[in-house]
């Protein structure tokens, strides 16, 4: 037969020889140039190119001397927002290390976890080279884009979304349950709170010119310090997110006005810097199937959620409950999520308005998350942004 007389082996017999799943073979095919025949709708390979491809894969990657770079992996997240909280259960669950042991059982990685305060900080992370993936918000995706402009060895990519809000949730100005605002103009002779130059700030100052108001009192407070300059009846109103809205509402301390004037909703992002993603792609992908797996556990596994949640913010268990209910643990990336980001201009003066041409055109590669959902035998996901609105049936 002709497969006798070439020496061809069938895929099946290449994943039993190499100990790899058929995913791992089609990747390998597409991306890593593994030399293959089709006879009719079979796939076909000359068994000594296999052993010889991979022997010069092998070397590559266990023979010669591993770069700092390839030993170590520095994840970089942030507990300033619920939904950038998808890191915590990969790192207490050990979710990462699981896949590195399936894909490289021969080469240790060491895996370094970088919390930072919040998502500017992790941008400064990356731009400076230290930190090679990280969870942050829309804000920092935004600030990050900009700053590729003015530095071109900094290439930071989206991979996946994080936690979502639908507009109008995710953000709220919350005022004490006693005080009744008829209209936003009415604030102008409130003292506001809110964080100093983070999302929350850019979204009171752009809902206050969009209604003509260019002049308030704008205090600069921490979140924690708000809440309980709330409580103690010292601020009339505060600019908040996820979790401490779903706090306040919980402990009666306030309540939340005018979200949908607030803007759009909250996302959080997986991102990377582009050329380590170039280089390590089973790094990548294996990170990106750890995520998926987050995401599904806090989904169908919402109270081991909360334990990890509670442990790591010192949120009460019912808070974060609360919390993390209120939002769409999905990764797969929505053409609606990109618009969303022409919301923001980094580079615009506070306030200013935005400049209508302004457009927040964002490096993004799905292609790994594609791959990653692939090899956890999900739904195929599309290699650009998925149209439409948010699919209630599928999700990452």
């Amino acid at each position: 037969m002709l497969k006798e007389q070439f020496n061809l082996i069938h895929i099946l017999e290449v994943m039993e020889l190499l100990d790899v799943s058929r995913s791992t073979i089609d990747r390998w095919r597409k991306f890593k140039q593994l030399p293959s025949v089709k006879i009719g709708k079979e796939i076909y390979f000359d068994r000594n190119e296999v052993l010889r491809w991979y022997r010069e894969l092998s070397q590559m990657r266990y023979s010669t001397p591993p770069s700092s770079e390839d030993e170590s992996l520095t994840i970089g997240y942030t507990t300033a927002s619920t939904h950038m909280w998808s890191p915590l259960i990969i790192k207490e669950f050990r979710l990462l290390e699981g896949e590195l042991k399936r894909i490289r059982p021969h080469n240790r990685i060491e895996i370094k976890w970088h919390k930072a305060k919040d998502g500017m900080e992790l941008v400064k992370g990356m731009v400076a080279g230290q930190i090679q993936l990280a969870t942050f918000g829309d804000y920092a995706l935004a600030v990050s884009h900009t700053i590729s402009k003015l530095l071109p060895d900094f290439r930071p990519v989206l991979l996946a979304a994080g936690g979502k809000s639908e507009d109008g949730k995710g953000f709220g100005m919350v005022v004490p349950t006693y005080l009744t605002l008829q209209s936003i103009s009415e604030l102008a002779a409130l003292p506001i709170a809110t964080t100093f130059r983070t999302n929350a700030e850019y979204r009171l100052r752009k809902m206050l010119e969009a209604h003509s108001m260019h002049e308030w009192k704008i205090i600069h407070r921490s979140i924690e310090d708000s809440i309980e300059s709330l409580r103690q009846g010292r601020i009339s109103a505060s600019i908040m997110w996820e979790p401490f809205l779903s706090l306040v509402h919980h402990q009666n301390i306030g309540k939340s006005i005018f979200n949908y004037e607030l803007g759009l909703g909250f996302r959080a992002f997986v991102v990377a810097d582009e050329r380590w993603s170039l280089d390590h792609e089973d790094l990548t992908i294996a990170y990106l199937k750890a995520h998926l797996h987050a995401h599904r556990l806090i989904r169908e596994q919402p109270n081991k959620a909360v334990q990890i949640f509670a442990a790591e913010t010192g949120f009460p268990s019912d808070v974060i409950r609360l919390s993390i209910s209120k939002i769409r643990w999905d990764a797969a990336l929505y053409q609606h999520d990109l618009n969303m980001m022409n919301y923001f201009d980094p580079t615009a003066h506070l306030g200013q308005n935005t400049s209508p041409e302004s457009q927040m055109e964002i490096s993004y590669n799905i292609r790994y998350l594609s791959i990653a959902a692939q090899e956890l035998q999900l739904p195929a996901l599309p290699l650009s942004p998925m149209k439409g609105a948010w699919q209630k049936e599928v999700l990452y």
